[in-house]
């Protein structure tokens, strides 16, 4: 907070007309916001954009702020992140909106993944080809073979897209910048289209992995009867761009509706990885990762995996973190109680064969007593003897 008190006691400082200083009213206002958040690196990063537009109009502002900002010492945590992006290569700020003079790409180094990498071998085979890839690009070059370059992740929400990206950043040691094209788009000509070359500039001209995030937002097909014109100059615009994307860095695409896509687009990209619903052997990985030492039993993990299958990692965690909680909070009897509520929501009450088979799940593949599986579906305890004797003749 200090850094914007001192920005304030410079403008006190100074006078000029204020239709002459909207832009830096506009820069100031940007840096105490990121200031009230705690942000150092972000409000230096500010600072260098306040100080480039005071000296466009040769205003003494400029040197006072270089002088006062950067000439003062920080704290080990300042200056431990400060050394972060210069290690990664990110010593300039990213670009940002010239209207809104918010930033463009978010930056992630290093790379946080809280539960670890799991993924289907249908995925993870592709992934450990671009990482082999990239790691012997001289040696394909050199053999005439242009390695991996561009990726479109596509699959419905929640399948893993953003975490693989994450995944392929940190294995390659390097930063991952995003880009939410859904974020960027305008209603004004062609600053979308700025926007997007902006960006695509700053993470080719250092080593990073660029996350192309809601690629259907910007690169629709170009037949659509109610467009007006701007969709058909930004899919040229990306289709531009993603011809000029060689060279070291990986640009991922990720998309929730692959059919949306213009054709042109689709072509453009060096591989395809398409990502399905998640099936319970793989959603039982993800769940015994996140309960690792919790005393969460893994017949509850496997009935909430068998509940979600076909869903989506990110649904399946949280009923699972919820399920946690409910634990710790109201102990057995409550985590039992939640159990049953997500079997109902699942779950139809009449469907009693998808019921008897769920406990019989639970009893032989999850290792659940019956006592536990009558409680948690209703099926009572005879009809589950005789279900289990049955398969077992």
């Amino acid at each position: 907070m200090a850094l914007v008190h001192n920005f304030f006691y410079i403008y006190q400082g100074f006078t000029y007309k204020m239709d002459e200083s909207r832009d830096v009213i506009e820069k100031l206002v940007q840096i105490t916001k990121i200031g009230a958040l705690g942000d150092g690196e972000k409000v230096r990063i500010q600072a260098l954009r306040l100080v480039r537009a005071l000296r466009q109009t040769s205003n003494p502002l400029a040197d006072h702020i270089q002088n006062e900002v950067f000439s003062q010492s920080f704290n080990q945590s300042t200056s431990s992140a400060i050394r972060r992006v210069k290690d990664s290569g990110l010593n300039s700020p990213v670009p940002a909106d010239n209207e809104t003079n918010s930033e463009l790409l978010s930056v992630e180094d290093p790379i946080y993944l809280p539960n670890g990498f799991i993924s289907s071998e249908e995925i993870r085979g592709p992934l450990n080809l671009i990482i082999s890839e990239r790691k012997s690009t001289k040696r394909l070059l050199d053999a005439g073979i242009i390695p991996t370059s561009k990726i479109l992740f596509t699959g419905p929400p929640g399948v893993g897209k953003t975490v693989c990206a994450k995944y392929l950043a940190q294995k390659l040691k390097v930063p991952l910048l995003t880009l939410d094209l859904a974020t960027i788009v305008s209603s004004y000509l062609g600053r979308t289209g700025n926007n997007v070359k902006k960006a695509l500039d700053y993470a080719k001209s250092r080593p990073c992995v660029l996350l192309l995030d809601e690629l259907d937002a910007i690169a629709k097909k170009r037949d659509d009867s109610s467009d007006v014109g701007e969709t058909k100059r930004l899919v040229t615009v990306m289709l531009q761009e993603l011809d000029q994307w060689q060279g070291d860095n990986l640009l991922i695409a990720a998309t929730n509706h692959y059919h949306l896509l213009d054709a042109a687009v689709q072509r453009r990209f060096d591989q395809i990885v398409e990502f399905k619903r998640p099936k319970l052997e793989e959603l039982m990985q993800v769940g015994t990762a996140l309960v690792s030492g919790d005393g969460l039993p893994k017949a509850w993990i496997y009935f909430v995996a068998s509940l979600m299958e076909e869903t989506s990692y990110s649904d399946f965690q949280r009923e699972i973190n919820n399920l946690r909680k409910v634990l710790f909070l109201e102990g057995e009897a409550g985590a039992l109680e939640h159990l049953k509520f997500l079997m109902e929501r699942q779950c139809p009450v009449d469907d009693r064969q998808q019921r008897k088979n769920l406990a019989l799940l639970l009893v032989t593949k999850g290792k659940s007593s019956q006592r536990t599986a009558s409680k948690i579906t209703g099926v009572s305890r005879d009809t589950l003897r005789s279900a289990l004797a049955a398969g077992a003749q």
